[in-house]
């Protein structure tokens, strides 16, 4: 009896860690979201805002302000978020290549939630998870353009 006892003690650990990852990623999903709504050019721009030359950069992956909240926390767990842009697949895109302004067509958003898990003999054990993705310039599309004209057939 005692073996079975002691698998739901630690079934039921296992199911709040996972719980825990969980949150983590609705989090950094939430904001990964919330950034891809933003138009393209905003987020280039502010990516251009933090270059010493906004034309030419250099430039590099800016972090956004870490976020937190309480609403976030349950007992025993703290949540904070912090979201990074860049462009890609550099960075740091060449002015001196002919596909220059090809290169900073494309967006990687990474968000990355940091989490504290408190033990019960209070020590705390940090974690972190990511989420990234990838957002084109909706001006840019697929590359296809498309274009309609009126008249009669012969």
């Amino acid at each position: 009896m005692l073996p079975i006892i002691l698998l739901f003690g630690i079934s039921e650990k296992v199911t709040y860690k996972s719980i825990n990852e969980v949150v983590a990623a609705n989090l950094a999903l939430q904001k990964i979201e919330e950034l891809k709504c933003r138009p393209f050019a905003e987020l280039r721009g502010m990516i251009e805002a933090h270059a010493a030359d906004q034309v030419e950069g250099p430039f590099t992956e800016i972090s956004l302000p870490i976020e937190t909240n309480v609403q976030w926390n349950s007992p025993g767990v703290e949540y904070s978020r912090e979201a990074r842009i860049s462009f890609f697949p550099s960075p740091d895109p060449n002015p001196q290549q002919p596909d220059y302004e090809l290169q900073k067509r494309r967006v990687r958003i990474r968000v990355i939630v940091h989490f504290i898990e408190i033990m019960t003999d209070g020590r705390r054990k940090e974690k972190d998870f990511e989420l990234a993705t990838l957002l084109g310039d909706e001006g840019l599309a697929s590359g296809m353009n498309a274009s309609f004209t009126t008249g009669v057939k012969p």
